[in-house]
């Protein structure tokens, strides 16, 4: 893990992972879920392999375990926004859409600016969750649910 890695990550626990657990999300490092009654809400940061940017992914399932579509039956504790099929990510408006912050060195102030500018996203992570509409940093894939 890089340096500039390490100093994203703790930007966005400071500024993103208390407002999720707000919001009811439960998880740590990549990888959260919120449970409703009827509902699992599922949400993970993932970063680029190469380093340097990261996007949020989240989907939206029934409760209970998930029967994935090549066989295995995946329990709810353990399931991950990368079995479902309709999903979407909260990007930047970016050329990219992923957040990028390679190049910044040990400036901390930007790193924390991502991580501000995500945290001000994630309203419409949860709306795009609850059905009630799609932002602009919304990219929606697959069927609707």
């Amino acid at each position: 893990m890089s340096r500039e890695g390490d100093l994203m990550r703790r930007a966005l626990r400071k500024r993103v992972l208390p407002l999720l657990a707000g919001m009811g999300f439960v998880g740590k490092t990549a990888h959260f879920q919120r449970r409703s009654e009827l509902w699992l809400d599922l949400l993970t940061i993932q970063f680029h392999h190469h380093g340097g940017s990261f996007l949020l992914e989240c989907g939206r399932t029934r409760r209970g375990d998930f029967q994935t579509h090549w066989g295995p039956l995946v329990p709810e504790a353990e399931l991950e926004v990368a079995y479902l099929h309709r999903r979407a990510r909260l990007i930047d408006q970016s050329e990219f859409g992923w957040f990028a912050f390679a190049g910044f060195g040990e400036d901390l102030a930007l790193y924390d600016a991502v991580a501000q500018r995500v945290a001000g996203l994630l309203p419409q992570l949860d709306d795009w969750l609850t059905g009630q509409g799609t932002g602009s940093a919304i990219q929606a894939h697959g069927p609707a649910v």
